[in-house]
């Protein structure tokens, strides 16, 4: 019988530690990890229900619900299974404020470490200037159905990567094995994705989850790289600005810039659209390549039980 799976709603969801006011607690399944370990989109989506959790409860009447913006260091791999994560308020204005979210496992080791701006999206006023963009227009998306196909992942990926499930993926006609640009360059992946759970829709808390499902760039110039028993290619740091509420969207749309694969390091720039072309967030992160016979592991179990790097 194949384990039981968790909903990202059920996955996502953070409770008050007793006692405390800026401490709270969660369980990553074993269905949300990649790698061994808790994956690093899921991660900021559980720091993002975390200070909305926060500020909900302790500004009740002056609600800043939503993650502006967020900077996630990944200092080591976060485990399957409880972890804590406690707020630490840096400043506390009208419109926005800053915390610090640290997220460590039950042993009190630090996992992961971030600087999220709160604010409100729904509320949010100012001026606005009307800005060329920089992305595909809507008239410039590919068409679902038209132009696209569907991405599956191979067994071995799906095996040891369970969060790969997670997600429905299309891809640009006429590409490969990887996901290339309408003007085949190797350094851009465009791609549509929507929850493959019909009853989740992409949400603000999703948009963490949703900027880290991308395939390493590395593999677009060498597919060879896919072979997981011999590369890995963690995420150091990766950033996440929210422009819009994506407001319960079933599909959206992502373009992925690579600049640079050079010393074992490389970039992701990562652009999120809606449907009509309208920017709803911007992400960036950096990652390494790492030899795996470099790496010392154990026995890789999947589906209950994972063992550690």
């Amino acid at each position: 019988m194949p384990p039981k799976t968790t909903s990202f709603a059920d996955a996502a969801r953070v409770t008050p530690i007793v006692g405390t006011d800026n401490q709270f607690e969660a369980t990553v399944p074993w269905d949300w990890c990649g790698q061994l370990h808790a994956h690093g989109g899921f991660t900021v989506s559980l720091i993002f229900a975390t200070t909305r959790s926060y500020f909900l409860a302790k500004y009740p009447s002056t609600p800043q619900p939503d993650p502006i913006n967020s900077q996630v260091h990944f200092v080591q791999p976060a485990p399957r299974g409880r972890v804590v994560l406690t707020v630490t308020e840096l400043s506390h204005a009208r419109r926005y404020s800053t915390v610090e979210v640290k997220l460590h496992d039950p042993q009190g080791k630090l996992c992961t470490a971030a600087t999220v701006i709160q604010g409100n999206l729904a509320t949010e006023k100012g001026p606005s200037i009307a800005v060329p963009p920089t992305s595909l227009s809507r008239d410039e998306l590919p068409h679902r159905e038209r132009d696209c196909d569907q991405f599956v992942h191979p067994p071995l990926i799906t095996k040891i990567m369970p969060v790969s499930t997670k997600m429905g993926v299309l891809r640009r006609k006429g590409a490969e094995t990887q996901f290339l640009s309408r003007s085949g360059k190797l350094n851009v992946k465009e791609m549509w994705m929507r929850w493959n759970d019909p009853n989740q829709k992409l949400d603000v808390i999703s948009l963490g989850s949703v900027c880290d499902t991308l395939l390493p760039a590395p593999l677009n110039f060498d597919p060879t790289m896919a072979d997981a028993s011999k590369y890995l290619f963690p995420t150091l740091c990766m950033s996440v600005e929210v422009k819009k509420d994506p407001g319960n969207a079933e599909w959206l749309f992502l373009e992925v810039i690579t600049h640079k694969i050079h010393n074992g390091r490389f970039d992701s720039d990562v652009r999120v659209l809606d449907e009509n072309g309208d920017l709803v967030a911007l992400s960036k992160h950096v990652s390494a390549i790492a030899d795996v016979k470099r790496t010392k592991t154990t026995k890789i179990t999947i589906g209950e039980e994972f063992s550690k790097l």
